[in-house]
C-alpha cells in the first residue's frame, strides 16, 4: 500500500471514529433533552364538546361552557373597527331569522380547522419534542410549533396561512407560543353554538401559555392582539380534557359533509341544539 494511500485509510477511519463519537454525543444530548420535557401523551378534546349530545350537537353543558367562553373573547374593537364586527353579526340575525328551525352552519363540515386548530369539534394530539412541538388534529391540520431558539423571519418573508408562524419556548413544564401571520380572521364562538369569522387586521398577534394542570386537563392562556383592530387585548383560559372513553374516539378523516350524521343541506343544519 503507498504512503498516500495509507493517510488516506487512516484519514477516514478517523473522520468515522469522530463521526461515530459526535452521534453518541448528539443521542445521549438529545435522550436528556426528551426527559426535561412534560408529558402530552394521550388524545384531548375542548371541553366544550366533553359529553358531546346525540346529532353531533352540543350538549347542555357544552352550550354553557361554549357561552361562557364567548362572554370572555368578546372582543373590544376601536370606533373603526367596530362596524365591521357589528356587520358580521347582522348578517348571522338575518340568516337565523331566515329560518330559525333550520339554523345556518357557520363553518364548512369536515374542514380542516385553522389556528389555533383547537378550539373545533375533533381531537388533537401533541407530539412533544426538543425541536419542536407539532399539533396534529383528527380533521387533518397540522401545526408546527418551532422550540429551537428560531426568531420569525423577516416581514418580508411572512405571509398569511391557516396557522401562522409560531416559535415557541419552555418555562418549566409551560410551553410559551408566540404566533403571528395567520389569515387575518378570528373565530369565535357566539350564542353559545354559532362559530362566527371576524375580518381583523395583517398585525393578528396571539401569545399562548400551555400547561397540565392535572392528569387529564390541559390549560392554554390565550392572549389575542390587534393594534389596528382592538381596543385592548383579549385574555382568555381554554381548558381541555383527556379522552379516557374509548368509545369517544373516531376517526374523522373518513368525515364526509353530504354523509355525516347531520349533513349541512343548503347551508343549514338539519338537526336542532340538544
Amino acid at each position: 500500500m503507498t504512503r498516500q494511500a495509507t493517510m488516506t485509510s487512516l484519514t477516514a477511519a478517523l473522520l468515522s471514529v469522530c463521526l461515530c463519537a459526535g452521534a453518541q454525543t448528539s443521542s445521549k444530548a438529545r435522550i436528556k433533552a426528551f426527559a426535561k420535557l412534560p408529558d402530552w401523551s394521550g388524545l384531548w378534546e375542548w371541553d366544550v364538546f366533553t359529553g358531546l349530545a346525540d346529532g353531533q350537537q352540543l350538549s347542555r353543558e357544552g352550550q354553557r361552557k361554549a357561552a361562557a367562553y364567548f362572554a370572555a373573547t368578546t372582543p373590544t374593537f376601536n370606533p373603526a373597527w367596530q362596524p365591521k364586527y357589528d356587520q358580521v353579526l347582522k348578517s348571522l340575525a338575518a340568516a337565523v331569522a331566515a329560518d330559525p328551525n333550520l339554523p345556518p352552519s357557520t363553518h364548512t363540515p369536515c374542514e380542516a380547522p385553522p389556528f389555533p386548530a383547537t378550539a373545533r369539534p375533533g381531537i388533537f394530539e401533541w407530539l412533544v419534542m426538543p425541536e419542536e412541538t407539532t399539533l396534529v388534529t383528527s380533521l387533518g391540520s397540522v401545526r408546527h410549533i418551532y422550540t429551537d431558539g428560531r426568531t420569525h423571519p423577516p416581514k418580508e418573508e411572512l405571509w398569511p396561512t391557516k396557522m401562522g408562524d409560531s416559535v415557541g419556548r419552555w418555562e418549566g413544564d409551560t410551553l410559551v407560543v408566540d404566533t403571528v401571520a395567520t389569515k387575518p380572521v378570528l373565530s369565535q364562538f357566539v350564542h353559545g353554538f354559532f362559530m362566527i369569522s371576524v375580518p381583523m387586521s395583517g398585525q393578528l398577534h396571539f401569545v399562548e401559555r400551555i400547561r397540565i394542570a392535572s392528569h387529564n386537563e390541559m390549560q392554554i392562556q390565550l392572549t389575542t392582539d390587534d393594534p389596528i383592530a382592538l381596543a385592548k387585548p383579549m385574555n382568555v383560559t381554554l381548558t381541555y380534557e383527556r379522552i379516557t372513553d374509548i368509545n369517544r374516539i373516531s376517526d374523522e378523516y373518513d368525515c364526509d359533509p353530504a354523509t355525516e350524521r347531520n349533513p349541512v343541506v343548503n347551508g343549514r343544519f338539519e338537526t336542532i341544539v340538544h
